[in-house]
């Protein structure tokens, strides 16, 4: 993720999802290696304080939206340098890629978008973006997302008027000064329901202005919808928003079948549509990436005991404490297989899989939110904190030493070796030493035993090692 944010407060970003006008979406996880969707404002628009009211609009609008079909807020942070918002992870395709559906899988896209309408309206808000891109088709059916210009009904378009949304799915009514109430979503809805079952725009145009035409004229062909769905679109896709259906209605009728009067009620059926949208699937060849600690985790147990040993040394190489923070660090590819050659396969595999990435003569983790994401390696990397810590600064030290000609002023020496020694025959087995390494603390010691040898001048005798470097032999 060159040039890109590690860490958002206690998420670790894993890599983009999608960007747009307003921020950027990244998948991430938390410390306890659940998958996230965090939207954060771009770096540009950060200082602008009207973005941030209205992202602080957003975020409070969403929270007051029932999680069904839709994507849960889980938290946000709108104070710090870059606000971000919080969201449960869709694993699965956007409707634009997947699109076209048939059947029972066209009806069950249709009622479950409706139903997380209602639920949006029922909140008091109105998406005003609905489209194809803001549907995603997860393991559990579809969920709507994104409210990057959701509002409470009844406050103003944006303080400066500019139009918002996306011209082939907006309501006539918009484009005649007025603005995106609930029946702006219902028609939007309408479109959606034809673009799922043909994979086409139904207003498709050439040019903006080609699509404003067509919304406010054209009688759109119906003909490749189900009856069962003909007349509910139909009045969805009235050019009169007096004459639409609600979000409630709609749902009622694709559960009974009834013709949608012009006003729901208040209450609708929705956890009973929800169930029933979330028998939909995306089809296999599109279905949603699985989390970095599952591909990490069936990796690992694809190796032989032995691999999985030097696995975990390569791994944990590619680590850093500082202060009690752990974060990744990129090491040489000397550094890693100087000893083993055995480890230059394994680095290979390690890259197939993308848990590592090479660069020239370096390696670094695939992705820093594996410290997360995999809770194997989080276990890894807790349990041996206080010694990465001293095999990080140790190997540091060793690699100073020799690329400035292994001079002896660099070696350890005094309370600094004191110190190694203290605690090196409590080093992990899966802590050894490369050859670098073990030379400089042999070089040090032997260094500090011929001192203590010499002839103790007037104040006193020398310090004599308390460990001998056969301590440090690789295991």
């Amino acid at each position: 993720m060159n040039g890109e944010p590690s860490r958002l407060g206690r998420y670790w970003l894993a890599g983009r999802l999608g960007a747009g006008g307003q921020g950027v979406v990244y998948e991430a996880y938390d410390e306890a290696a659940n998958r996230v969707a965090v939207k954060v404002l771009h770096a540009y628009l950060s200082g602008d304080s009207t973005l941030r009211r209205r992202f602080l609009r957003e975020v409070t609008a969403a929270q007051r939206v029932a999680s069904f079909c839709t994507a849960r807020i889980i938290g946000h942070d709108l104070e710090g340098e870059r606000p971000y918002l919080v969201s449960e992870f869709v694993s699965g395709p956007s409707l634009r890629r997947a699109a076209p559906f048939s059947g029972d899988d066209l009806h069950r896209l249709a009622l479950g978008v409706a139903t997380a309408l209602a639920a949006i309206h029922q909140a008091g808000v109105v998406h005003r973006d609905l489209k194809p891109e803001n549907v995603l088709l997860g393991p559990d059916g579809p969920r709507v997302i994104d409210f990057g210009i959701a509002r409470a009904a009844g406050l103003s378009m944006t303080s400066t008027g500019e139009l918002t949304g996306t011209p082939m799915y907006m309501a006539p009514e918009v484009f005649d000064g007025g603005r995106a109430e609930p029946p702006a979503d219902v028609f939007a809805w309408g479109a959606l329901v034809c673009f799922a079952a043909t994979g086409r725009d139904l207003f498709h145009a050439p040019t903006t202005v080609a699509v404003i035409h067509r919304l406010l004229t054209d009688e759109p062909d119906l003909s490749a919808l189900p009856p069962a769905l003909r007349e509910p679109v139909a009045a969805a896709l009235d050019k009169d928003p007096a004459n639409r259906p609600t979000a409630h209605a709609l749902l009622t009728t694709l559960l009974s079948g009834a013709r949608p009067p012009a006003h729901g009620g208040e209450q609708a059926p929705m956890a009973a549509a929800a169930h029933a949208a979330a028998a939909m699937r995306p089809p296999e060849s599109l279905a949603g990436r699985p989390a970095l600690g599952q591909v990490a985790e069936h990796f690992y147990a694809s190796l032989p005991p032995h691999e999985r040993d030097l696995a975990r040394q390569l791994l944990l190489r590619l680590v850093d404490v500082r202060e009690g923070e752990d974060s990744t660090r990129q090491a040489t590819t000397e550094e890693l297989v100087e000893g083993r050659p055995e480890a230059e396969r394994l680095l290979a595999e390690l890259e197939r899989a993308s848990l590592v990435e090479r660069g020239a003569g370096t390696v670094s983790m695939g992705r820093a939110a594996l410290l997360r994401a995999w809770p194997r390696l989080h276990e890894w990397v807790s349990g041996d904190r206080e010694a990465l810590s001293r095999h990080r600064r140790l190997g540091e030290a060793a690699r100073r030493w020799a690329a400035h000609g292994r001079l002896p002023e660099d070696l350890l020496q005094g309370t600094a070796l004191r110190e190694v020694m203290t605690w090196a025959p409590q080093t992990p087995e899966h802590l050894t030493l490369n050859p670098t390494e073990q030379a400089f603390v042999e070089a040090s010691t032997a260094q500090a035993a011929g001192r203590a040898r010499r002839p103790a001048g007037p104040g006193g005798a020398g310090w004599s090692a308390a460990a001998s470097p056969s301590c440090w032999s690789p295991r």
